[in-house]
Parts: structure tokens; C-alpha cells; sequence
């Protein structure tokens, strides 16, 4: 069989474009990474804490911090906030304001960061090698939801078995109606 007939089977074209799907995709993750300059470009707030500012399953967008040192610290409550930072927690990435900052015991910096929501005094103390990034500013309200929802193993595999199910049901199309179109017995078929 030649290559051009093998192109042109139904499952071969398929099998082509979730491969380009694929590449497409993570062209455009690593496109954000590399422009962003940050392994988290993209990231869905997992929590209320930073409300009104942010909401639950919003979709922000993080930009890499190369100094710092850089980084705004004020309280909300100020005429100029200070940033909204993106830092490593004890098992997820936390979005936060940056309140204050000191030096510590090791010279580097200590970020005190509070979430707007959160009751007063709950502050958290951040060494500046756990700081993952900086909110940008620009949010996709409730985008953040399907991200949030795809962290459960559940989802996950109900995702996967839904496009198994989908892309089998593409493949079996074309047999299942040469077959109704065989046993219509003289009916007349929508099918001709």
C-alpha cells in the first residue's frame, strides 16, 4: 500500500490530528512558559483567600520574578497594594499579597504574606526561594474551574474514558451505518 492511500484512511487522519492537537498545545505551554518566564504561567486559584480581588477557580496569569528584591510589599488596605505573589506552600502553589519583607538569619529575603480574605494576623513568612511568581493582573473569572476540578483522580480518568469512548464512536460511524443501511430490508433509508 502506498503512503498516499494510507493517508487517507479514516483512522490515519484521526490518529494525525490528535498528534497535532497534542503539539499544539504544548507548544503554546511552553510558548507561555518561555515568555512568562515562569514553570506556572498559568494557574487557577485554588481558595477564597484573596477575595474580592480573586476568586475561587479564577484563572490568573504569573510572570517570572528575576530579582526579588523587585517585588512590592504594602498591605492591601495602602494606596498602592503590594503584589500579588504565587509561592510554594507545604503541598500546593499559594496566591497571596506580599505585606512586608525582612532579611533573615541566612541574608536572603523573608517575604510576610497575607491572604486579603484572611483573618488579620494570619500571616505567613515565605523565604524568597519558595516565591514562584507575580499575578499579572489579568484574571479569566471561573476558567480556573476546570483545572481545579481535573486535580481529582476521578476527573481524570472520566476524561480519558470519555474521549476513548468518542474517538471509538468516530471509528465505528462509518461501519454501523453501512450496516443500517444493509438491513433496512426494503425500507426506505435516509442513509441513500
Amino acid at each position: 500500500m502506498k503512503f498516499p492511500e494510507i493517508l487517507k484512511r479514516g483512522y490515519v487522519q484521526t490518529i494525525i490530528m490528535i498528534v497535532v492537537v497534542i503539539l499544539a498545545v504544548l507548544l503554546f505551554w511552553y510558548g507561555l512558559r518561555f515568555a512568562f518566564r515562569t514553570e506556572y504561567p498559568i494557574l487557577a486559584v485554588a481558595s477564597g483567600s484573596m477575595e474580592p480581588i480573586l476568586y475561587k477557580g479564577d484563572l490568573i496569569v504569573v510572570e517570572g520574578i528575576e530579582n526579588v528584591s523587585d517585588i512590592y510589599v504594602a498591605p492591601k488596605d495602602t494606596e498602592k497594594p503590594g503584589d500579588i505573589v504565587v509561592y510554594q506552600g507545604a503541598t500546593e502553589l499559594i496566591v497571596h499579597r506580599a505585606i512586608d519583607k525582612k532579611i533573615g538569619t541566612d541574608g536572603k529575603i523573608v517575604f510576610i504574606i497575607h491572604g486579603d480574605a484572611n483573618a488579620e494576623g494570619a500571616n505567613e513568612h515565605v523565604h524568597e526561594s519558595k516565591i514562584i511568581g507575580r499575578y499579572v493582573g489579568f484574571k479569566v473569572p471561573w476558567l480556573g474551574q476546570i483545572a481545579l476540578a481535573f486535580q481529582k483522580t476521578e476527573t481524570k480518568v472520566a476524561f480519558i474514558a470519555l474521549w476513548i469512548l468518542v474517538l471509538i464512536g468516530i471509528e465505528a460511524a462509518p461501519y454501523l451505518i453501512k450496516k443500517l443501511k444493509g438491513s433496512n430490508d426494503g425500507e426506505p433509508s435516509l442513509y441513500k
